[in-house]
């Protein structure tokens, strides 16, 4: 009778094992089902926003095509991408007139298209064919008041700026 008591304790508690165990592998399924859901709605939404940032790019480009061809028929010209400015803080008419002298010589410039403007202290290169870096080294050449350490350059706006003349 004994034996029959601890054979039927030990099938129920084998049962109730099992259960348990059932029970916790399927929230483990469950929580695994969620993760992959999660990633799968992540891999969705950036595949989302590449198809959006390609048409938006796409949408430019086009956006750009049209203007040019607007503005061709009405004349319009484009700025051209080589143009470099030179930023001359405090420097007076003189000096920026001279700079300008030597901006003409300089291979790559074209001397009709050096423009200055003394009251904001500028001056205009309208195309340059060259790097700016290397515009930079030869206004150094021929100018000996502009050294690496009264002049940098600007690759974000295509630009040089000139300290201390």
């Amino acid at each position: 009778m004994k034996r029959i008591i601890l054979l039927t304790s030990a099938l129920f508690v084998f049962a109730l094992t099992t259960q348990a165990q059932n029970k916790v592998d399927n929230a483990v399924n469950r929580a695994n089902n969620a993760v992959n859901s999660a990633n799968n709605s992540v891999n969705n939404a950036g595949a989302t926003a590449q198809n959006a940032v390609g048409t938006a790019q796409n949408t430019a480009t086009q956006v750009k095509g049209v203007a040019d061809q607007v503005g061709s028929l009405f004349g319009a010209k484009k700025k051209p991408v080589s143009s470099v400015l030179i930023k001359v803080p405090g420097a007076n008419r003189a000096k920026i007139k001279d700079l300008a002298a030597v901006l003409k010589t300089i291979n790559g410039v074209d001397g009709k298209d050096v423009d200055y403007d003394d009251a904001a202290q500028t001056i205009t290169i309208g195309t340059y064919k060259g790097k700016l870096n290397d515009l930079l080294d030869e206004i150094e050449k021929k100018a000996p008041t502009v050294t690496d350490n009264n002049a940098s350059t600007s690759k974000a706006d295509n630009s040089i700026t000139i300290t201390g003349l």
